[in-house]
């Protein structure tokens, strides 16, 4: 299970991601920019996060095959 958990939280922050920014997008044609800011700051954190923890995966993996 330990070896799933970072996969697992990589695709959560990914869904994060996608689904922020579908609903900034569907915001932001039914209202106005201003009004959805802070769904573009989720989705530019889930970013943030979904890449950072992919990083960490991806390192972690290099370092235990060798």
């Amino acid at each position: 299970m330990k070896s799933k958990l970072p996969y697992i939280l990589e695709i959560t922050w990914l869904l994060v991601l996608l689904g922020s920014l579908i609903a900034a997008v569907v915001r932001t044609i039914q209202v106005n920019f201003s009004e959805s800011i802070m769904l573009y700051v989720v989705a530019g954190l889930a970013t943030l996060m979904y890449s950072s923890r992919r990083y960490v995966r991806k390192t972690r993996e290099k370092t235990q095959a060798k």
